[in-house]
């Protein structure tokens, strides 16, 4: 199994853009790692939206 989460992760590690986000609604803090050049934007723990920090 950790094999295989890896195989996922790495290439997003490699290739990817990592983005620090902050929720303006609920204040929580993450990571979203994306092919695209830009973030979405979205709060993963209550869906409002997020800016970059």
């Amino acid at each position: 199994m950790e094999n295989k989460k890896m195989e996922l992760i790495e290439p997003l590690l490699n290739r990817g853009k990592v983005f620090r986000l902050k929720c303006e609604k609920c204040k929580s803090v993450s990571v979203e790692i994306s092919e695209k050049e830009k973030s979405e934007y979205t709060c993963f723990e209550c869906g409002g939206k997020c800016k970059i920090f």
